[in-house]
C-alpha cells in the first residue's frame, strides 16, 4: 500500500513539507519496485540498493535542515529531536549494511521479507514522526531558512 502525502502532514514551513513529500515519494519508489518485483527481487537488486541509499542520503540532509530550523528558533526539545534523527540515522546505516551483504542479496525470499519489513518500519517511522515529533516544533517556528 502505497503511503500518500496528506494535509495532516503539513507543519506549514514550505522548505520541510517539501522535503517531507520528497520522503514519500523516495519510499514509494522503494515500495514500487517492491511490489513490481516480488518473488524475483535478486534481477532489481541494483535499483533496490540504489533507491535505499538515496533514502539515505535525502534523509541526512533533510535532519539537518530540519534540525536547522529548530535551532534557529531555539526549540526548546531540539536535542530529543535530535536523538530521534540519530536512532533513525543508525537503524537505517544497519539495513542498508544488512541489504548489501551478498547473503541477502541472492536470496529472494530473504530480499521479499527484508523489504516488506523495512517499508512497513520506514512508513510507519515517517509518518508517526511527522504527525508527533515534527508537530511538536510546528508553533516554535518563526524564522526559516
Amino acid at each position: 500500500m502505497i503511503a500518500n502525502w496528506d494535509v495532516k502532514y503539513e507543519t506549514n514551513i514550505s522548505e520541510i513539507d517539501s522535503q517531507h513529500k520528497k520522503l514519500f515519494r523516495l519510499i514509494n519508489q522503494i515500495e514500487s519496485i517492491y511490489l513490481e518485483n516480488k518473488g524475483h527481487l535478486v534481477t532489481k537488486t541494483k535499483s533496490l540498493v540504489d533507491a535505499v541509499s538515496e533514502l539515505e542520503d535525502y534523509t541526512l540532509s533533510h535532519f539537518l535542515i530540519e534540525e536547522r530550523v529548530m535551532e534557529l528558533n531555539q526549540y526548546p526539545d531540539l536535542e530529543a529531536h535530535k536523538k530521534q534523527h540519530d536512532r533513525f540515522t543508525d537503524k537505517i546505516l544497519e539495513l542498508k549494511n544488512r541489504l548489501t551483504s551478498t547473503q541477502l542479496l541472492t536470496n529472494d525470499e530473504e530480499l521479499n521479507r527484508f523489504f516488506s519489513e523495512l517499508i512497513g518500519f520506514l512508513r510507519q517511522w515517517l509518518t508517526n514522526h511527522i504527525l508527533l515529533e515534527d508537530m511538536n516544533y510546528k508553533p516554535y517556528i518563526k524564522l526559516v531558512l
